[in-house]
């Protein structure tokens, strides 16, 4: 048998696939070397050096780099905390911790914690659909009076974190461990306003422990503004006088930080600390200032003349 072998043509096939390359948002980045602190004429730097919470405006200064363009930033958000025993995550006190923004929507800087701790005039950013690919921003800002008085010392104190959130959610930062840091120190502020300007007592020649009337309450009241632990100090200018002679002489005043004429102490002419008013905690509001006053009592000597005898007595709030 013969076999016969046949052979048979197959015509091509084929399918497809789609491919598809996904191109991310890169990350906005922070410029860490442009990154500096500045006062408000923007020529000296202050960069680990002691900021003055008395109302003096600053200035930080920062560049964002966005591939996408400025346009593609949803907002910049820059903290300032205490860092001793503080986080940036923490909540905004005046005492510890601030937060401002610029929002690329609507070109609007805020400081939710206080209008009053922002400069508006001050403040630099790109606006809104910048096509720019880099951006120098500035905020202009200040502290309260009692923000944590802080010695400034490197890697000691308050410090920024400077965080820029593009639309994909995308994130760069500087500071809070990123290799960058801009830190600076708070001095010290001390503030007083005395609530009692005139102060009188009334008796006869041989009485002792007459209290002071002043609103009433036997005491020279006072406020305190502070960013740090302070204590009240008072001093006399000298001998109550009367014009055309008569003297009383100060060890016959004395002060204590409460009511209680037994534990009281002679005034002098040099300051001494008010028993009762040390190692009081700064306050947590500048628009509350701790109210405190200082307790007065006179000894009238006998046989002295009648007659309105004068002198002045001096507070001072220190360290």
């Amino acid at each position: 048998m013969a076999s016969l072998l046949v052979s048979f043509a197959h015509a091509a096939t084929s399918g497809t696939s789609t491919g598809t390359a996904t191109v991310t948002s890169p990350a906005p980045t922070i410029n860490m070397t442009d990154c500096n602190l500045y006062d408000s004429t923007g020529a000296t730097v202050k960069n680990n050096t002691s900021l003055d919470s008395n109302n003096l405006e600053y200035w930080i200064n920062f560049t964002v780099a966005e591939n996408n363009t400025m346009a593609d930033l949803h907002n910049v958000t820059i903290i300032a905390w205490d860092n001793r025993g503080q986080d940036v995550a923490d909540a905004d006190s005046q005492r510890y911790h601030y937060t401002w923004t610029w929002v690329e929507s609507t070109d609007t800087w805020a400081c939710p914690l206080s209008a009053s701790y922002i400069n508006q005039t001050s403040c630099l950013d790109p606006g809104t659909a910048n096509a720019d690919e880099s951006y120098t921003f500035q905020l202009g800002f200040k502290l309260s009076k009692v923000a944590n008085y802080s010695n400034g010392g490197v890697y000691d104190g308050w410090q920024f974190n400077i965080t820029a959130y593009d639309d994909a959610g995308n994130v760069g930062t500087f500071g809070n461990g990123t290799g960058g840091r801009i830190q600076f120190g708070v001095a010290s502020y001390l503030s007083i306003t005395i609530t009692d300007a005139a102060h009188t007592w009334e008796g006869a020649p041989g009485e002792s422990n007459k209290a002071v009337d002043a609103g009433g309450d036997g005491k020279v009241d006072f406020t305190v503004l502070a960013n740090r632990v302070w204590k009240a100090q008072v001093k006399g200018g000298g001998d109550l006088t009367k014009g055309g002679g008569g003297i009383i002489g100060l060890d016959n005043v004395t002060q204590y930080g409460s009511n209680s004429v037994g534990d009281s102490v002679s005034l002098t002419t040099e300051f001494a600390d008010v028993t009762g008013i040390t190692s009081q905690a700064a306050p947590s509001d500048e628009a509350s200032p701790a109210e405190v006053g200082v307790y007065l009592w006179l000894d009238i000597p006998a046989a002295t003349p009648s007659g309105d005898y004068v002198y002045t007595l001096t507070v001072q709030v220190a360290t």
